[in-house]
C-alpha cells in the first residue's frame, strides 16, 4: 500500500512551538504550521505540533494494528510487534521522543 502522505520522517521544530511551530518532513519539507495566535493556550499549541509531528507513525501503527487483528496475530510476534509499534507513535504524540 502506498503511504498518502509525505515521506521523510515527521518531526517538529524545537519548542516552543509558539516560536517555532513547523512540522517538517525530512530535513527541509514542511509538511503543516501549527496557528499561534488562534487563542490556543501555549501547551495546545505544543501538544498540537506533538500530535501532527506523530502523524506518520500513528497511521502506520493502526494500519499494522489492523492487519494483525485481521490475520488472528494480536498476541503473536507480530500483534506485539503492531502493539510496541502503537506505544512508539501514543509516545510520540505525547511529546516523548525514542
Amino acid at each position: 500500500m502506498e503511504k498518502p502522505y509525505t515521506q521523510g520522517g515527521w518531526h517538529r521544530n524545537v519548542p516552543p512551538a509558539t516560536k517555532f511551530p513547523t512540522i517538517f518532513a525530512g530535513r527541509n519539507t514542511h509538511v503543516a504550521r501549527v496557528v499561534v495566535d488562534g487563542g490556543l493556550t501555549p501547551e495546545e499549541i505544543e501538544a498540537n505540533c506533538n500530535l501532527i509531528a506523530a502523524a506518520p507513525k500513528l497511521l502506520e501503527a493502526l494500519i499494522a494494528l489492523e492487519s494483525a487483528a485481521r490475520t488472528g496475530e494480536i498476541g503473536a510476534k507480530a500483534g506485539t510487534k503492531a502493539l510496541e509499534q502503537a506505544r512508539k507513535a501514543i509516545d510520540t504524540a505525547f511529546g516523548v521522543y525514542h
